[in-house]
């Protein structure tokens, strides 16, 4: 806190953050939180487990070419949103215990694909319901418009940087924080951090986002040709997907394609 209190001390618009924390901690001494974050890390704090393993495993294969065969990172950010403590502070078995683990630990929250996000944030209600906590899984406080009218504070506002743009700016593959920042006219990382944290962005390149939407189509592709018996060409008209596409995932799938010019009833095309 001294650091940081430092640091507000040398920037041109110190006063002004300085003095909306103030407000900031006014608001919250009045309204309070739907959170209580003590019960939590009395709860939570000690915990070095918080999803299942195999489980997230089994998403990053499907959603990543090349996933991270460890579930650890997925176990920090439950620890750090459900007791609000930074990740380092979490179970020896799950913190981060050196710079480097702490930035990769940074990179995976502004990272993480809109899948996990619904993972990780059904995995956090769930263990909230499972000790009868009726919370939001996160939550933040607002602060009247007029408030900070005539405060200057770094950055724009997030809430002028629609969804949409957030997504335009995201390109397909990997990126970089800083060169997002600047495409979204900030000056700080957080913001977009915290964009992302809010409307995950999937930047999958689109050959493998082609690869993640096969993946959970197949179950129904084989449905349609096993039980429906739909021709492969059917499967890929009523997919828009192209006939070797839906051949290769059902192949994969372990479907035993039937011979050429097969009938069942009338003559279909394989």
């Amino acid at each position: 806190m001294s650091t940081f209190l430092a640091g507000l001390t040398r920037h041109q618009d110190g006063a002004d953050v300085l003095h909306t924390l103030i407000l900031l901690a006014d608001h919250l001494d009045v309204h309070g939180a739907p959170i209580d974050y003590a019960r939590r890390r009395a709860l939570f704090a000690a915990r070095s487990r918080f999803i299942d393993v195999q489980t997230w495993l089994d998403l990053q294969r499907r959603l990543r070419s090349n996933p991270s065969l460890d579930a650890v990172h997925a176990q920090r950010w439950l620890f750090h949103t459900l007791t609000g403590s930074p990740a380092h502070l979490a179970h020896p078995d799950i913190a981060p215990a050196t710079p480097v683990q702490r930035q990769q630990y940074q990179r995976f929250r502004w990272r993480i694909l809109p899948p996990e996000a619904e993972l990780l944030h059904r995995t956090a209600q769930n263990l909230l319901e499972a000790h009868t906590i009726d919370e939001p899984v996160q939550w933040a406080p607002r602060l009247p418009a007029r408030a900070l009218r005539d405060r200057v504070l770094p950055g724009p506002d997030t809430d002028s940087i629609s969804v949409a743009q957030l997504h335009q700016a995201v390109p397909g593959g990997d990126f970089s924080i800083a060169q997002l920042a600047h495409t979204l006219n900030t000056t700080t990382t957080a913001h977009v951090t915290y964009l992302l944290s809010k409307h995950p962005v999937d930047w999958s390149p689109p050959r493998f986002r082609r690869t993640q939407h096969t993946a959970t189509r197949v179950g129904q592709w084989r449905i349609w040709y096993e039980h429906d018996r739909l021709s492969l060409q059917a499967i890929a008209d009523r997919e828009e997907a192209s006939l070797a596409t839906v051949r290769l995932a059902l192949l994969k799938n372990g479907t035993e394609l039937r011979p050429a010019g097969s009938q069942q009833g009338r003559q279909r095309r394989r």
